[in-house]
């Protein structure tokens, strides 16, 4: 018993030595190391539950923090789409931006809400009552033989298995997993706005995102990460080996940028886009902006890969790799792609001689997209391989939407569809048999002694997602558009949206002495021309 007092941890407090009260006699002694005994357990007892309260508070302040990283990449998209517009539509592609997340989140209430963290071990350990409202349902299952395709479960609707009174602490859990979510999910939708920039009413805005959020992407969310689902890693009944996509590139990225696709192409481009109009006149407003923009979305990511491991207790390696994997993809496509720009000829999409800041920025996002699927799955080392390839990705999908004709202002397809579908395809070879987490067994990449079922995986996956997500939103924007609901008129375009819909240029000063210049310059024009003509 003085050994074990001794190595007593001293952040532990020792029972009163009153319980100890040695006598003289050896039944006395007894006795009393009984009761020493009594005492002791009870307070081990007491510490373990001590002990559980401070990891799961931990675990909930940890993922409030990664939410709020998350949720400030709505800000980051703000001023990325800003930046990339022309100054007739800043106010409406900022006011969509708003409401992506504020009308994103009343749709996630009654109607959606997708589950959408990374898998991560510690998610078999969440409680069913963390699957909120009708989107939970269809993405989250919590019947024991729920559905392979859609969840069904009523007790995951409307919030009605949230208890957090009765008999059961979940310290704050269930409330932060609803609000970190909500952020992925307000992401999903954000990518699709910026490929009909400049010519979508908001009418049309608020339909997609309401198709998006409600449905389209929950139901990939359950594909993918709900344990019922046909391509879940944590499905030992799934599709081969069940498909790795740890932090959304696939999930996320791929389906908000396949949905960029399709409404891109069906919403047609922008009056003069291609042909009538010298390709600066179609040039984002301020570099400033954008680059802003994207300093602040590399900054969510570390919320958005990293925390998709839900919890920090047993789980700190797997966040810390994250965060350099995550770096590293993005700082080398960055790198890439300003050199691709560079010195790539002009036939291949390249503009020698110039050093192009927008393309780096959008091949930095590119290489923090292709590094989502894998960032807790793949060594620091091939995080940098994935990056680089991952700049490819994205300008070659970026000079393919050029040579379509298909108006993506900007390059949501090429950033998040392309380079998501990359960063799909790179666990398949790059997965370490250590780091793999599927349930069906450890599956590892072809490059470390995979047979190659995983990568079959995500290539099936990769293919459900498309056709899955390119067939609803092909119907939904075709509807839309045939509805008169999806396009603005001429009218308005050529008046420009601020001025048509939002009461006035984003830059008042600006427009005015634009105006006043152009009123200048305009009568000596014609001028000059019936003098020539009379000559």
């Amino acid at each position: 018993f003085l050994t074990f007092a001794i190595q007593w941890p001293p952040c532990l407090q020792m029972p009163p030595l009153s319980a100890c009260n040695f006598g003289p006699g050896v039944t006395a002694n007894v006795s009393s190391l009984t009761a020493c005994a009594t005492a002791l357990r009870g307070q081990l007892e007491a510490d373990e539950v001590r002990f559980e309260a401070d990891e799961s508070e931990t675990n909930t302040f940890y993922l409030l923090f990664c939410a709020a990283l998350v949720f400030l990449m709505q800000a980051g998209f703000a001023l990325l789409s800003a930046g990339s517009v022309r100054m007739r539509s800043v106010k409406n592609i900022l006011l969509k931006s708003v409401m992506d997340a504020c009308f994103g989140g009343l749709v996630w209430c009654p109607r959606a809400g997708a589950v959408s963290a990374g898998p991560s071990r510690a998610r078999s350990a969440q409680p069913a009552a963390v699957r909120y409202l009708i989107g939970f349902g269809f993405a989250y299952d919590k019947s024991e033989d729920g559905n392979a395709f859609i969840g069904g479960s009523g007790h995951n609707f409307a919030l009605s298995g949230a208890d957090d009174t009765t008999g059961k602490k979940d310290y704050g859990h269930d409330a932060v997993f609803f609000f970190f979510q909500y952020c992925f999910a307000a992401a999903a939708a954000t990518i699709t706005s910026g490929a009909v920039a400049e010519r979508c009413t908001l009418v049309g805005y608020c339909a997609y995102v309401f198709a998006i959020v409600g449905f389209v992407y929950p139901t990939v969310v359950h594909w993918v990460w709900d344990e019922h689902g046909f391509l879940s890693a944590f499905n030992k009944d799934a599709m081969l080996t069940g498909m790795v996509d740890f932090a959304g590139s696939g999930v996320v990225h791929m389906t908000g940028g396949i949905c960029a696709f399709t409404g891109a192409f069906i919403i047609r481009p922008r009056k003069g886009r291609f042909g009538e109009l010298p390709e600066h006149a179609f040039a984002g407003q301020s570099a400033s902006l954008q680059v802003l923009g994207t300093f602040l979305l590399w900054f969510g990511w570390y919320g958005f890969n990293p925390g998709s491991t839900l919890a920090l207790h047993n789980y700190a390696r797997d966040a810390a790799r994250a965060a350099v994997t995550t770096t590293l993809s993005a700082a080398t496509a960055a790198t890439t792609g300003i050199l691709l720009k560079r010195f790539a000829p002009s036939s291949c999409g390249g503009s020698p001689g110039v050093w192009d800041l927008g393309h780096t920025c959008n091949s930095l996002l590119g290489g923090l997209v292709s590094i989502t699927a894998g960032c807790t799955t793949v060594e620091i080392w091939a995080s940098v391989v994935i990056g680089f390839i991952g700049a490819f990705f994205y300008h070659g999908a970026s000079c393919l939407m050029r040579r379509l004709k298909i108006d993506d202002p900007l390059d949501a397809f090429a950033v998040h569809g392309a380079c998501g579908l990359w960063g799909c395809l790179a666990v398949g070879f790059f997965c370490t048999c250590d780091y793999s987490y599927t349930e069906s067994g450890t599956a590892c990449g072809v490059f470390y002694g995979g047979d190659g079922l995983l990568l079959a995986t995500q290539i099936v996956g990769t293919i459900f997602i498309t056709l899955w997500v390119g067939a609803l939103s092909a119907i939904l924007f075709s509807g839309l558009m045939a509805g008169g609901l999806l396009r603005i008129s001429k009218e308005v375009e050529d008046a420009g949206l601020d001025n048509s819909k939002h009461g006035g240029a984003a830059y008042p000063d600006i427009a005015t002495a634009i105006e006043e210049a152009t009123e200048r310059i305009t009568p000596k024009r014609i001028t000059s021309a019936t003098d020539a003509a009379g000559a």
